[in-house]
């Protein structure tokens, strides 16, 4: 009976020390943040939709739903769903593709861009709460890490 408790307890710190389980703290817990900041800023988006509204923004030209599902490697039916809620809300434009009337074509309105570039912001000064307690070479190591880390699942 204590062989196996110690194996739990062994295998519970190992799943707590995991990246999956710390990346996945941190990513709760900046979605959690972001989220009340775009509330404090009386901005009517989750976080959670941020990516495929900045796709729409810095794309040059419309994009289809399922073109938004692969940059941000996300099923077509999750994405078509968000777009649809933030079509809702007047931030995207839903147009049928002339060539192919099967396809919806998406862009941002002028309320949609307005949003980004506020979200921009909010982007960037989140991130400088968070980095200004790093030194610049703790910065840099975190990103290479990152970068690294990304390169190696993605093999």
């Amino acid at each position: 009976m204590n062989a196996t408790l110690n194996r739990f307890i062994n295998l519970r710190e190992d799943l707590k020390n995991s990246l999956q389980f710390k990346l996945g703290i941190v990513t709760k817990l900046v979605f959690k943040k972001m989220n009340a900041q775009l509330v404090q800023e009386g901005i009517p988006v989750l976080a959670e939709q941020l990516p495929i509204l900045m796709v729409v923004y810095f794309q040059e030209h419309a994009m289809t739903q399922q073109e938004i599902a692969n940059l941000l490697q996300k099923d077509k039916a999750g994405i078509q769903r968000s777009v649809q809620t933030l079509y809702k809300d007047g931030f995207l434009k839903i147009e049928s593709d002339v060539v192919d009337k099967r396809k919806n074509l998406v862009t941002l309105t002028a309320s949609g861009k307005f949003v980004c570039e506020r979200i921009q912001a909010l982007v960037i000064a989140f991130d400088n709460q968070v980095m200004e307690h790093f030194s610049e070479e703790e910065r840099n190591t975190l990103n290479g890490l990152l970068d690294r880390v990304a390169a190696v699942i993605d093999k």
